[in-house]
C-alpha cells in the first residue's frame, strides 16, 4: 500500500503505482524528513498541479510519503474535522449503523456561526424550488456550481430539521426554531426551515461541543490535538487517513467505506491566500489554523482547486448590532476622513476598503447622531434603539448579554473631539468631515460620492455615536473541486474513490466573488448537509438517510414557530 501518492501522474509514468510502499521507496519517494524546512526546500514541481512548496509549508499536511506508522486503526467512515460539516457526518456515520472515528486538529471540537437554514421540500412546490435555485444564481452573478445548489436545495431542509433533534438529543436544543414562506410568481413557493443555536457568544460552537460528547457517547472515537497530515491510497482509491499524534508519533487510520474531509478553509494560509485570493492578503482573519489541510491533501491525491476567483465572507456584526450593519451612515477611515459612498452593504464593504493604503485595509468608522433612529426609520431600516444600542458601548452597561465583549466597539459622547478620541482617529479630521458632509446634505446633492439624496441626513443632534467597524475575513467559500455528492474529483472530473470533502474547503457553491446573502444561515446550513449527506452517499451509494427528519414531526415540535401564512393555511 503506498501512502500520499501525490505525485499521482509520476508514479502512473513509472509504473509503480500498484508496487506499493516499498516499490515508491526505490524511487526515493519514502522515509524522508516531513518538516517545513524539507518542503520549502524541494521544487515546486514536485507537487500538485497549481500548488507549491510554501501552501503545504502554511499547513499541518505532510507531503513527503510517512513510512513511521506508530499504531493503526479501521472503522468504516473516517471524519476529518470536528466542525459544521465534521459533526454532522459522524453523527450520520453512527445513526447509519457505521464505526466511525473524528480526527481534530485542536484539543476541542469548534465551529462559527449561529444557526442553519435548509428548504423543506414537504412545503415547497417542485416549480418554486427551482424557482428558488434560479433566484439563487442570480444573487451570485450566475456564477454558481449548480450541481451543488440542488445538492442544497433537495436535502438541506431535512439536515436542518435533523440538526433540531441532534441537538436536543445532545442537550444543547436550538434556542429558536422556525419557518420562513416565500412566495413566487403562479403561486409556486418556497419554506425555508432555520434553528439559531443559541446566541452570541453562544453559538454553533457550543453546538459542536455538545455535539462531540454525544457522538462520543454513541461509540465515535473522538481524536482530539490529531490532524490529519496525510491522505492513504491504494492504487486510486483513498483507504484511510494518518494523523499526528499530540506526541508527535503517526496513526494510520483506514477507512473500508471513505474519508471525509471536513477540515474548513484556508483562510489562514498565507501562501494559498496570495496565490487564490491576493485583494484579501492584508485583511485580518477572524479564525485561526484554518491553513486548507483538507484541500492540500486531497491535491496530493490527485484533485485539483476550483476556479478562481473564490467566493469570500467578510464580516463585522460584533462592534455593533446586525440591525444597524447596511444603513448608509456617514463612514470615515481611519484618518477621520470621509472615502466612500455609503450604499454599500456589509457583505461588500471590502470592496471598498481593499484600496485603502493601510496595513489592515479592514478599519474604518461610521459617524450617526442620535436622530439616527427617526433618520434611519424613514429611510426604510429598523435600526437598534438607543437602550439596545448602548449594550455595544464598552462599560456602558454592565453585564451586557448578546454581544462579545472583547469585540464590541461603539461610542457615544457628547462632542464629536470626544467621539474622536473613543474611536482613535483625528479629531480636526472627523470634525472637517462632517462639516462637509453637513454641507452636501443641506445642498441636497453628494458632489463628493453621489450618494442618494434620499440618505443624505446631517450629523448635528448630540450625542453622537459612532461605530468603529473591523471588517475581517470570516470564511473563504470555495475549496477543492468535488462533484454533486461532494466526492473530490480528479482533473478529468472522475471522482476519486473513498475520497469526500465538505464544507467550505469542498466546492463553489457561490462561485460569485461574495457570498450571497440571499438565504439567511445559508452557510452553515450547506456545510450541515454536505457533511450529513456525504456519508450518506459514501456508505449506501444514495442521498436516502435511513432515519430522516420529516416535516411532519417538525411542525409539531415544542416551540417550534410556523411562518404566519402555514399558521394560517392549517387553521
Amino acid at each position: 500500500m503506498q501512502y500520499n501518492p501525490s505525485r499521482r501522474t509520476f508514479l502512473k509514468s513509472t509504473g509503480i503505482v500498484a508496487a506499493g510502499a516499498a516499490g515508491a521507496a526505490a524511487f526515493g519517494l519514502s522515509g524522508c524528513s516531513a518538516s517545513a524546512t524539507a518542503k520549502e526546500a524541494a521544487s515546486d514541481e514536485t507537487y500538485p498541479e497549481g500548488f507549491s512548496a510554501k501552501d503545504y509549508a502554511d499547513s499541518s499536511v505532510v507531503f513527503e510519503p510517512i513510512d513511521d506508522i506508530a499504531e493503526e486503526k479501521t472503522y468504516d467512515i473516517v471524519v476529518v474535522g470536528a466542525g459544521t460539516s465534521g459533526l454532522p457526518a459522524v453523527l450520520t456515520a453512527l445513526e447509519e449503523g457505521a464505526s466511525v472515528a473524528c480526527l481534530q486538529k485542536e484539543p476541542t471540537a469548534i465551529a462559527q456561526g449561529g444557526g442553519d437554514g435548509g428548504i423543506c421540500l414537504e412545503e415547497s412546490t417542485e416549480a418554486g424550488v427551482l424557482i428558488w435555485l434560479q433566484a439563487w444564481r442570480e444573487s451570485c452573478n450566475y456564477r454558481v456550481n449548480m450541481d451543488l445548489a440542488r445538492f442544497f436545495a433537495y436535502h438541506s431542509g431535512e439536515t436542518s430539521m435533523w440538526m433540531a433533534k441532534q441537538s436536543k438529543a445532545a442537550g444543547y436544543p436550538p434556542a429558536d426554531s422556525w419557518s420562513l414562506h416565500f412566495d413566487f410568481a403562479d403561486g409556486q413557493y418556497v419554506t425555508q426551515t432555520k434553528n439559531a443555536f443559541g446566541v452570541k457568544p453562544e453559538n454553533n460552537g457550543n453546538l459542536v461541543r455538545a455535539l462531540a460528547d454525544y457522538a462520543a457517547s454513541l461509540g465515535a472515537d473522538m481524536y482530539y490535538s490529531t490532524p490529519g497530515v496525510q491522505l492513504v491510497q491504494d492504487g486510486e482509491r483513498v483507504t484511510g487517513v494518518i494523523g499526528k499524534a499530540k506526541d508527535g508519533s503517526f496513526i494510520r487510520f483506514n477507512a473500508e467505506k471513505a474519508v471525509i474531509l471536513a477540515t474548513g478553509d484556508y483562510q489562514n494560509n498565507g501562501s494559498m491566500i496570495a496565490k487564490f485570493a491576493p485583494d484579501l492578503a492584508r485583511f485580518t482573519c477572524k479564525q485561526t489554523n484554518k491553513t486548507g489541510d483538507g484541500i492540500l491533501m486531497s491535491a496530493a491525491a490527485g484533485g485539483y482547486m476550483t476556479p478562481v476567483g473564490h467566493s469570500k465572507q467578510m464580516h463585522d456584526m460584533d462592534a455593533g448590532p446586525y440591525m444597524m450593519i447596511d444603513i448608509p451612515f456617514l463612514a470615515v477611515n481611519e484618518n477621520g476622513e470621509r472615502f466612500m459612498n455609503e450604499e454599500v452593504p456589509m457583505h461588500y464593504w471590502d470592496e471598498a476598503l481593499r484600496f485603502q493604503d493601510a496595513e489592515d485595509p479592514g478599519k474604518f468608522c461610521r459617524i450617526f447622531d442620535n436622530n439616527y433612529v427617526e433618520t434611519a426609520t424613514s429611510w426604510g431600516f429598523k435600526p437598534t434603539d438607543r437602550d439596545s444600542l448602548l449594550k455595544y458601548v464598552p462599560g456602558a452597561v454592565e453585564n451586557p448579554t448578546g454581544v462579545i465583549k472583547d469585540l464590541i466597539d461603539t461610542h457615544r459622547c457628547d462632542t464629536l473631539d470626544e467621539l474622536a478620541d473613543e474611536l482613535g482617529i483625528p479629531a480636526d479630521n472627523l470634525k472637517k468631515s462632517v462639516e462637509r458632509y453637513n454641507e452636501l446634505c443641506a445642498q441636497g446633492a453628494d458632489t463628493d460620492f453621489g450618494k442618494q439624496q434620499q440618505y443624505l441626513a446631517p450629523i448635528i443632534e448630540p450625542p453622537f455615536w459612532g461605530i468603529h467597524q473591523w471588517i475581517r475575513l470570516t470564511a473563504m467559500c470555495c475549496g477543492i473541486a468535488v462533484n454533486g455528492t461532494y466526492q473530490v474529483v480528479d482533473r478529468e472530473n472522475d471522482p476519486i474513490p473513498g475520497l469526500y470533502a465538505v464544507g467550505f474547503g469542498a466546492g463553489d457553491l457561490c462561485g460569485d466573488g461574495d457570498w450571497s446573502l440571499y438565504m439567511g444561515n445559508m452557510s452553515c446550513g450547506s456545510c450541515m448537509t454536505s457533511g450529513r449527506y456525504a456519508v450518506i452517499h459514501a456508505l449506501t451509494g444514495d442521498l436516502v438517510p435511513s432515519h430522516p427528519a420529516t416535516w411532519e414531526e417538525t411542525k409539531n415540535a415544542e416551540g417550534y414557530r410556523k411562518d404566519e401564512w402555514l399558521a394560517a393555511r392549517d387553521a
